[in-house]
């Protein structure tokens, strides 16, 4: 390996992670209802994008791997949104179509320990008695 390919390697993988992080946010700023079409128009800006850039300079592949991870970013988005119900029992497609975080989101933090024991949990700092801290020796 040389050091030059290291560095495009490594150049390319930050241009494609600020691709698609700028994708989620900039679907998020686009003010469009619909998010089908929102993820539509970046995957088509992505392409544009990517296809009008070479890879002649190093600021234009950078451009052209942002672009490209942009429109893979979005296509994934589109693809979650069309199939993603269908395929959230499929155990193979699922995590690949679902954010690592989805499973979480349905957490209710209403509940949190409030089925533990007997205790009222949300008033636990008025039930505790106070004990001065001991140092010790050390």
């Amino acid at each position: 390996m040389k050091k030059e390919e290291f560095l495009s390697t490594l150049v390319s993988v930050a241009s494609m992670t600020v691709g698609a992080m700028g994708s989620k946010i900039a679907a998020d700023m686009i003010p469009i209802e619909n998010t089908t079409v929102r993820s539509g128009l970046l995957v088509l800006g992505g392409i544009a994008g990517a296809s009008m850039l070479d890879r002649k300079s190093t600021v234009r592949k950078i451009g052209q791997d942002v672009a490209i991870s942009m429109a893979v970013t979005q296509t994934g988005e589109l693809i979650k949104a069309w199939v993603g119900d269908r395929m959230k029992d499929n155990k193979f497609l699922a995590p690949a179509l679902a954010s690592p975080m989805d499973s979480y989101m349905d957490l209710d933090s209403t509940n949190f320990l409030s089925s533990y024991g007997s205790t009222n949990y949300d008033f636990i700092s008025e039930d505790v008695a106070y004990e001065p801290l001991q140092e010790f020796a050390g």
